[in-house]
Order: C-alpha cells, then sequence, then structure tokens
C-alpha cells in the first residue's frame, strides 16, 4: 500500500484519533498531540512509503508518534533546565550588577569607536571582528604598518577615555 493524497484522507479518519490518544500518554497538551500527528501525516505523504499491509502501517504510525513524542519530552527538558538556568541567573544580583557593568562598558566602548576618525574607526571594528592585520590591510587596501600605527593609536585614544571609567568599574565589581 503506498500512501497518496487519495488514500491518506482514509488512513488519516481511520487512525488519527487513536494516534492522538498515543501521543496524550506521553504529552499533557492536547493540541500538541495533534500537531504532532498531523505532522506525522504530513511526512507520510510527502514519503510516500509503501506498506505491505494496514498492520504494518499502523506500527509504523504508532513508532513515529512515539518517537515525536520522546523527541519533544527531550526538547521540553532542555527548555526547563535553560529556563531554571536563566530564573537562577536573573535572581543572582551579584551577576546582574557585573552584567550591568558590562553591557554599560560594551555601550561606551561603541560609542568611543564612533567617536574615532573614519579609518581608525573602521580598522578597530574589523579587528574587534576577528580579522588580523594582514586581512585588514588586504580589506582595506592599505599596508600592514599603516594598520598596526592605526590600530595603536586608536587604542590609546580608547584608553584615555576609558582611564576615569577603569577606577569606578574596579569599585562596582569589587
Amino acid at each position: 500500500m503506498v500512501i497518496k493524497d487519495n488514500n491518506l484522507k482514509q488512513v488519516f479518519n481511520k487512525h488519527y484519533q487513536s494516534l492522538v490518544l498515543y501521543a496524550n500518554r506521553f504529552l499533557f497538551l492536547k493540541d500538541e498531540c495533534e500537531d504532532l500527528v498531523q505532522d506525522v501525516f504530513v511526512n507520510l505523504l510527502e514519503m510516500e512509503k509503501t506498506f505491505p499491509n494496514d498492520i504494518s502501517l499502523k506500527v509504523y504510525l504508532y513508532k513515529i508518534v512515539r518517537n515525536k513524542c520522546l523527541n519533544v519530552i527531550k526538547h521540553n527538558k532542555v527548555k526547563t533546565k535553560y529556563a531554571e538556568n536563566a530564573i537562577h541567573l536573573i535572581e543572582d544580583d551579584n551577576l546582574f550588577l557585573k552584567q550591568m557593568v558590562e553591557q554599560e562598558i560594551v555601550y561606551q566602548l561603541y560609542n568611543a569607536i564612533e567617536i574615532l576618525p573614519k579609518r581608525k574607526k573602521e580598522i578597530i571594528k574589523l579587528s574587534l571582528r576577528g580579522y588580523k592585520n594582514l586581512e585588514i590591510a588586504e580589506e582595506l587596501d592599505i599596508k600592514i604598518q599603516t594598520v598596526k600605527t592605526l590600530k595603536s593609536q586608536s587604542y590609546k585614544i580608547l584608553r584615555e577615555q576609558f582611564s576615569e571609567l577603569k577606577t569606578l568599574i574596579y569599585f562596582l565589581l569589587a
């Protein structure tokens, strides 16, 4: 038996409810079970798999539903673990303060970079993206020594702008 458009409706009507009930043994949300079983039938249609008889089709459908339920459970377990970690991180006041300071530093850094002259700004942005000096030189069609010099000058400017902020950061994180 090959599942095609014309007989999929019959197969669907015959097995849909029992497969939803079966999925509901593992998953508690009926909507989730219904969606899962509908996906099984969509996949069945796309595969055009051949079955020797109705029993082998039924066994196949139940196995696929079981496997999809298992995947959903595993995925939910990962989501739950992630949510628990996120709650822990949100509730940690020290971590909150550290994240707030880090975000503010990043914001200030990018503002400081925007103030740099055009070529220095380009070099620093490429450097922050992980480009090496040679790659920056090739990208901007300039000499590698020019990249090194402008990069050094840019870092000096940025250090000067952040020298006052360094003391404040030290006290906030201590």
